[in-house]
């Protein structure tokens, strides 16, 4: 019975009337008091209504759809399944209230294959106009699959998203993050760029991509742009993202960026344990960059 109520629940902030219509003058008539009906809960006239709307026209996909409804508002699941199953015919997948509905089910009946594929045609359909639900959901199915140990269903889920929502920031962190647990530094590496190439602005994702470029690929000019934003943009990693520039200058041997990243961190944290190595670190490129005139 808790299902129940939980399903209702979660269909009640989807609730809402089509108005896509029928040619048959004697089905939208009963369609509109329908209307009337299930806006004044008077579910049962509602129902009466609608069966007799598609008695008139039996390929009046609203009708089927608000009759669905009135199944779910009165626990009648399986009829709501049976009704809700034939407008998702109707319309071909392409209604994303259908749609919505069928995910509905799906996940009160634990059906994570239907969630699954109507998680997937809606994220298609509405792309852009996806909200953070449709999406925040489909990412924990990715998370399941991933904790289950099928990695092929977790990625298919966050591709899918990305390509819906390009700007999507936490596809391509989370992904990120999956592969970086799995060790594979070139998947991480891949779809981490491909989010700042779709103008994703995440310092989460800036600090991994800088780190792993200095870290486990040894691309430190590509990680110095990245670092160099952090640190302009007072990021929560700015003192990490120093260290990390500071030593990216000493192996790229950028004598002058070493010594003003150097000062600025001096000045900016006088008194920071790292300070004394960073000073260090500051008279060493000094020393090189004298040796260098000298030979000259």
């Amino acid at each position: 019975m808790r299902r129940i109520f939980l399903f209702l629940g979660i269909l009640l902030l989807s609730i809402s009337v089509s108005f896509a219509g029928s040619q048959n003058k004697k089905a939208q008539k009963y369609y509109d008091k329908a209307v009337e009906y299930f806006t004044a809960q008077n579910y049962g006239k509602a129902e009466s209504k609608l069966l007799k709307a598609i008695d008139k026209d039996p390929n009046f996909s609203d009708a089927y759809l608000l009759l669905a409804k009135v199944y779910a508002k009165t626990s009648q699941i399986d009829k709501c399944q049976q009704y809700a199953s034939k407008a998702y015919e109707l319309t071909n997948g392409n209604n994303a209230e259908v749609l919505e509905l069928m995910y509905e089910l799906a996940a009160y009946n634990k059906d994570k294959k239907g969630m699954e594929k109507y998680g997937f045609e809606l994220l298609k359909l509405k792309g852009q106009n996806a909200t953070r639900t449709e999406i925040g959901r489909m990412e924990q199915l990715a998370i399941q699959y991933f904790q289950m140990g099928n990695m092929k269903k977790a990625e298919q889920i966050y591709e899918t998203i990305m390509q819906a929502k390009p700007d999507y920031t936490y596809a391509y962190l989370n992904l990120g993050k999956i592969y970086i647990a799995m060790k594979n530094y070139n998947k991480a590496k891949t779809v981490l760029e491909r989010g700042v190439a779709a103008g994703v602005d995440n310092e989460d994702i800036d600090f991994i991509l800088a780190s792993m470029y200095c870290n486990e690929f040894k691309e430190y000019k590509k990680a110095m742009p990245l670092l160099e934003k952090l640190i302009n943009s007072n990021s929560k990693y700015k003192k990490d993202a120093y260290s990390y520039l500071i030593n990216a200058c000493k192996e790229t041997e950028n004598l002058d960026k070493g010594i003003e990243i150097c000062t600025n961190f001096i000045k900016e944290f006088p008194e920071d344990k790292l300070t004394p190595e960073v000073k260090k670190r500051l008279e060493q490129f000094k020393k090189v960059k004298e040796a260098q005139k000298t030979k000259k």
